[in-house]
């Protein structure tokens, strides 16, 4: 099994600052497997602070 991470956001910057797996919108899967390799690579990044919820 092997994930993708990237730098991580706020939240999860909170419980593990190093690192976060890479999410997508489901609005962004098809851009990820069937766009170019720039396009899908410009989708590694940290996934939006706001659309996430603290839990806990």
């Amino acid at each position: 099994m092997a994930f993708l991470t990237c730098e991580a956001n706020t939240i999860v910057g909170e419980v593990h600052p190093k690192a976060m797996p890479v999410m997508l919108r489901p609005g962004d899967v098809s851009t990820w497997l069937d766009s170019t390799r720039e396009n899908a690579c410009a989708l590694a990044r940290p996934f939006e602070d706001t659309l996430m919820q603290r839990v806990g």
